[in-house]
């Protein structure tokens, strides 16, 4: 008789968990993506399958009507003929009447065996045509609605259990999260969130986003750092050139910053020449790295040179989010790191 060895099932469960944690920081990071709605749900379907099942599905209610938003599979093709079976086989409807339970009570369905399971029949020739095992269905839901469904299927020899249809579902709050914020910048004015002489985020957006990521970071352990940036000496650029080269620096400084980032930070002006970067998915290290390019990106631009002065520099203060903490807590550190960096004239 053959014995598994405990051994290998550990590896398989720490493995599983390693993929799981780069799941949700790379999800953290996608949240702060200023991409296309339908951009970000085909990343969130391709990055699932990282995780679960080798093809997904993400169906949102639109105006009464579910409409297949996102689609991906590792197998090409296996997709291809999955919904081409689906569009000239099911009997209309077939797809809305087995998602329908789950859109009015909001109630997950795991399927850990397909080839055995009450679907209708038409169903049962896309399984079999497809070799499909398992499924998973999660309602895309926010506190007051459900938006639709993120669907996660497998081929032989993967099974579904409970952990996974955990896993399903913290995906699902994302993917909620991420349409509900997509759609609500969009609507947003731009002079609601930007500052007016910058044009990088302004101090109240800066507060409403760290207070968002810090409970994001503390609700499902991923990374979140954050950097202070101010100006070093400030007060005399005003007093020796006037405050139009000080708005002139400033302005120059937020593109700097933003020019240093990535297109999932936010850069923010908390108020006068300090500047708040918000970093989700980061560790310490990281953000350190980032600190580190902004520094020599305002060294090799030289701002001020033109007027026959010194160089402008900058000091940075840099913290990382501590489970359990709370938000402002983080943003003092960060500003206790900033004022030891300009004692120390870094």
């Amino acid at each position: 008789m053959d014995f598994a060895d405990p051994s290998d099932q550990l590896r398989r469960e720490l493995s599983g968990q390693v993929h799981r944690t780069k799941l949700l920081t790379e999800l953290v990071v996608l949240f702060s993506a200023s991409l296309p709605i339908d951009e970000i749900l085909e990343k969130v379907a391709a990055q699932s399958t990282e995780v679960l099942g080798q093809t997904a599905l993400i169906v949102l209610n639109s105006n009464g009507k579910l409409c297949l938003e996102a689609a991906f599979s590792t197998d090409r093709d296996r997709l291809v003929h999955m919904l081409i079976a689906a569009w000239n086989d099911m009997p209309d409807g077939t797809a809305g009447q087995f998602l329908h339970g789950l859109l009015e009570k909001g109630a997950p369905v795991m399927i850990k065996n397909l080839q055995r399971s009450p679907v209708a029949s038409a169903m049962h020739d896309l399984i079999e045509k497809c070799g499909l095992v398992s499924l998973i269905a999660t309602p895309i839901r926010t506190s007051e609605r459900i938006l639709g469904a993120f669907i996660s299927v497998s081929s032989a020899p993967r099974t579904f259990d409970d952990e996974d249809a955990a896993t399903a579902s913290v995906l699902s709050d994302f993917t909620a999260a991420l349409v509900e914020h997509t759609r609500l910048v969009q609507e947003m004015p731009r002079s609601a969130i930007r500052d007016s002489l910058t044009g990088v985020y302004n101090a109240r957006f800066f507060q409403d986003t760290i207070a968002r990521e810090a409970s994001r970071a503390q609700r499902y352990g991923t990374g979140l750092s954050l950097l202070m940036v101010d100006i070093d000496s400030f007060g005399v650029i005003n007093d020796t050139f006037g405050h139009l080269v000080g708005d002139k620096v400033l302005a120059h400084l937020g593109g700097l910053i933003e020019g240093a980032v990535r297109s999932t930070d936010f850069v923010c002006r908390c108020g006068g020449d300090e500047f708040g970067v918000v970093l989700p998915g980061t560790t310490l290290d990281g953000a350190r790295r980032v600190a580190e390019k902004i520094l020599q990106r305002v060294k090799s631009h030289e701002i001020l040179q033109n007027l026959g002065d010194g160089p402008v520099t900058v000091s940075i203060g840099a913290a990382e989010y501590q489970k359990g903490s709370h938000f402002e807590t983080l943003v003092a550190e960060a500003d206790q790191a900033l004022y030891v960096s300009k004692r120390a004239g870094n």
